[in-house]
């Protein structure tokens, strides 16, 4: 059975920024096309299986139940309500920045 699937203001405007800047700053339309099309299709395989990525390697955060999927050199990171059979995309972070910093600050699931 499927779970719903929310992407939260933060995460689509985490993604957003990604693709504009991989298109108007570093000049690269097609890796931004390409950028958006995964993440499109990652994010929407999370709705037949939610837990089958890890939780974070960091135990405040994994503690929170947040897990993630790999989408190119990004990371879309997503809770899992079993009560509510959802799953909400919290941030798309790329995966050399310090994404456990901008986790801990918290995150709204609207």
């Amino acid at each position: 059975m499927n779970y719903a699937l929310h992407i939260t203001v933060a995460a689509e405007q985490d993604l957003a920024a990604a693709v504009d800047h991989i298109e108007f700053v570093l000049m690269n339309p097609t890796a931004a096309d390409d950028l958006l099309n995964e993440a499109e299709v990652k994010i929407n395989a999370l709705a037949s299986f939610p837990n089958k990525f890890a939780l974070v390697d960091d135990p405040m955060l994994a503690s929170w139940g947040i897990r993630f999927t790999h989408v190119k050199n990004f990371l879309a990171f997503y809770v899992v309500s079993e009560e509510y059979h959802q799953i909400a995309v919290i941030r798309f972070l790329y995966e050399k920045s310090n994404w456990i910093s901008v986790l801990k600050r918290g995150f709204s699931l609207v």
